[in-house]
């Protein structure tokens, strides 16, 4: 196929990271943003981001960003092209679902020399890929065609561009508002000699301030035809051709400040964020920002794996993004303009693939940013709740959550996912991050619930035809119980914890799998095989995949299977037998339920295999693999990842992050992580001191080895330690645990497992 020849072209490649010093190296420096950039592994982009950042600054390449389905370039950028079509300012990246319509291409740059073209299949210019050199928050590429060296620097609101040119009478810079597919209607205005301005409606309504360190001579406007000197310009696909005269290697500088809620909040962000024209400073400051981001979880080990660390890292804090300007303005899902009082007012999330791992390690890593997370989530409940609809049944929990939508379907240019949006708050509260706005959290959280799943279904005891929903909804039910306790609300606790146990309407106990039933009780039909990956009736998976899925009441799930031994024998042959969908989200807390079964030295022996080995994978995203695939499912080249598997948001690094270093939050909105020995022979979890009473938190694993994997005993500040999981209380307050390792398994250690 074709992403295997690619893989194959490149597997060999050497790929260096700039600013590495063998001598003084910074964690930034580990750090290789090309890493799950090419074909579909990963659908991740190299260009310019600071964290949490409201830009992403970078290439849309050539030819893969320029079909629809066919292609594998949803961030606009695939590391197998060699043709650069422009440096666009925001896209969204790492989804598989975003295809043509939100990848790059919004606000789109490029310099060239010689007669301007205004299509991106004749403008698209070949690059040297020797030249192509990332480090987090700078790229830098070489553009053969016309001899000009790019390079490209942010911070949250405000795009940096620098470009090097030759000597020539015929320099331009082309600015392209409208060749994404979502561009509904853009407009541009040269102002001055030095400055453009405009705006343009993708997802939502964007603005833009543009200025040159160097005026330019003349100027163009054009949509379907070039316009001459005409300074305004208004359409669905509209942009400028600058025109300069430049010597050899002179640099021209360009500063682009973006804003949603306005023309003058763009110039604001751009004056304050980047008020010079000092390039390298800027590269220096986004730089600190990441090693400070970095620098809070400090990993000592092999330097390989250290590398897949921190990259992964650094992709778990590229969403969501900041959409509040520097005056704490922000534009929300009701189109009015709102002041975010004392918090950051984030947007751009995919819950449902983000609520298990990425929110977890945000909590232990990024405190204050899950607090305005949840403030920002109540802000979305009260603008946009009376646009909520409810989708179509039968496809899968994507469609069968309520729809964010706003007036005449507007929707911000960041995404928001919702389902399990009220998970992550309801964890929030539960880990003491947040402790106001209890009342308004929980009226959105009810409300959310109640449209996904009316009264009709609780009526049913499940959702016709979706066991996969019906054990989603039953999770979704328990954390608004457990919420509906803390503002005491005994009525609707009763009501939910009751909706919670509903998973169990779907569970056939005559084959041992959650199985679908039409609304009046009878069974629908079953795959001839379990391992089978059909999505008639589970989304992305297979009935063995979505067994595992009870993480409110993982004993009930015991128990129907038939007990911890049956439970952990029926485990261990889910992994051995290759039915672990590694590149998706449904069973990724798979491999951390054997602690609940009183075997937790097989969550030792997975995990470390998945995180360090190869291992055998059957399934792509919705089908099986035409030909299994044995690989390492986490790597340090350009297909870093398995074959279909996207980031999703930093869902899956965030996965690697919290598996290597040995926790793993098995059920958000439960405040226990489940324990493994690391991959690392030392981690410190650096405390936020303005949140947490503790400063650090360390996890120290004596006699680590490729042999030794397995957890012979633990102390917990130097006291024994028998539990396979531990409290998020005990984290936060810092201290210390050890593990003494080993090469067989002590069955005896860890059999403490983490009830209620």
């Amino acid at each position: 196929m074709e992403s295997s020849i690619r893989i194959a072209m490149f597997s060999v490649a050497i790929f260096l990271i700039v600013h590495c010093s063998p001598t003084s190296k910074r964690l930034i420096d580990y750090v290789d943003p090309f890493i799950c950039t090419l074909g579909d592994h990963g659908q991740l982009h190299p260009g310019a981001v600071s964290p949490l950042g409201m830009l992403s600054l970078g290439p849309d390449t050539y030819p893969s960003s320029i079909t629809g389905d066919g292609d594998w370039a949803h961030s606009g950028y695939n590391y197998a092209d060699d043709q650069i079509r422009g440096f666009s300012h925001l896209r969204i990246q790492s989804s598989g679902g975003t295809r043509i319509f939100d990848r790059g291409w919004y606000l789109a740059v490029l310099p060239t020399i010689g007669t301007p073209a205004i299509t991106p299949e004749k403008y698209a210019t070949k690059i040297d890929k020797q030249s192509e050199t990332a480090s987090p928050g700078y790229y830098k590429v070489f553009l053969t065609d016309h001899q000009i060296q790019a390079e490209l620097t942010v911070d949250k609101h405000v795009g940096f561009h620098k470009y090097t040119f030759p000597k020539s009478d015929d320099a331009h810079i082309l600015i392209d508002m409208g060749s994404n597919a979502r561009v509904s209607q853009s407009s541009i205005n040269i102002v001055g000699s030095d400055e453009i301005a405009g705006n343009f409606s993708g997802r939502g309504h964007y603005y833009f301030v543009a200025k040159f360190s160097k005026p330019f001579e003349s100027f163009a406007t054009w949509d379907e035809k070039i316009y001459p000197n005409q300074k305004a310009l208004s359409g669905k696909k509209v942009g400028a051709i600058l025109d300069f005269q430049t010597d050899a290697n002179e640099v021209i500088y360009m500063k682009v400040g973006i804003s949603a809620v306005g023309l003058e909040n763009a110039r604001k962000n751009l004056a304050k964020e980047i008020p010079e024209w000092d390039f390298d400073a800027t590269v220096r400051h986004t730089s600190d920002l990441w090693e400070d981001v970095l620098n809070r979880i400090i990993v000592e080990g092999k330097e390989e794996h250290k590398k897949i660390f921190y990259t992964a890292l650094y992709h778990t804090f590229l969403y969501p993004a900041a959409s509040t300007d520097t005056d704490c303005t922000y534009a929300g899902y009701d189109m009015q303009i709102h002041t975010a009082d004392g918090y950051t007012h984030y947007d751009n999330y995919a819950f449902w693939d983000d609520y298990r791992t990425k929110f977890p390690l945000f909590s232990l890593t990024a405190p204050k940013v899950m607090h305005d997370v949840v403030l920002s989530v109540i802000d979305i409940y009260n603008q946009s709740s009376e646009y909520w609809t409810y989708g179509d049944d039968n496809h899968g929990p994507h469609t069968a959550g309520f729809n964010v939508s706003g007036p005449d379907g507007y929707r911000p240019f960041m995404n928001c996912r919702n389902e399990h949006m009220l998970t992550v708050i309801f964890d929030a509260y539960t880990k003491g991050i947040i402790a106001t706005d209890k009342d308004a959290a929980y009226k959105g959280m009810r409300r959310e619930i109640m449209v996904q799943m009316p009264d009709k279904y609780e009526k049913i005891g499940y959702i016709p035809a979706r066991p996969d929903q019906t054990c989603e909804y039953a999770y979704d039910n328990w954390c608004v119980s457990e919420m509906a306790k803390i503002v005491n609300k005994p009525d609707d606790y009763q009501k939910f914890r009751k909706r919670a146990s509903i998973y169990k309407n779907t569970w056939d106990g005559s084959i041992g799998f959650f199985r679908a039933r039409n609304a009046n009780g009878e069974w629908l039909d079953f795959p001839e095989r379990p391992d089978i990956n059909r999505e008639k009736y589970m989304y992305e998976g297979t009935p063995w995949q979505w067994r595992w899925f009870v993480p409110q009441d993982v004993p009930g799930l015991i128990e129907l299977i038939g007990g911890p031994e049956k439970f952990a024998a029926d485990l261990d042959y889910f992994f051995a037998n290759n039915l672990y969908q590694a590149g998706n989200q449904p069973d990724l807390h798979a491999p951390f339920l054997f602690n609940y079964a009183g075997a937790p030295w097989l969550t030792q022996k997975w995990v470390r295999k998945i995180v360090t080995e190869p291992i055998t994978q059957l399934y792509g995203t919705h089908e099986f693999f035409e030909t299994p695939i044995h690989d390492r499912i986490y790597k340090t080249s350009p297909d870093g990842y398995l074959l279909e598997m996207d980031d999703d948001y930093g869902s899956m690094a965030a996965w690697y992050v919290l598996s290597s270093i040995g926790l793993f939050q098995v059920c958000p909105g439960e405040p226990n992580y489940q324990l493994t020995a690391p991959i690392f022979d030392r981690v410190t979890l650096k405390l936020d001191n303005r949140m947490y009473p503790g400063k650090s938190f360390i996890i120290e694993t004596r006699n680590l080895s490729s042999a030794n994997i397995y957890i012979q005993s633990a102390t917990l500040n130097n006291k024994p330690y028998n539990s396979s999981w531990i409290g998020h209380h005990n984290i936060v307050h810092g201290g210390k645990l050890v593990f003494e390792m080993g090469p067989e398994p002590n069955k005896m250690w860890g059999l403490r497992s983490a009830g209620r």
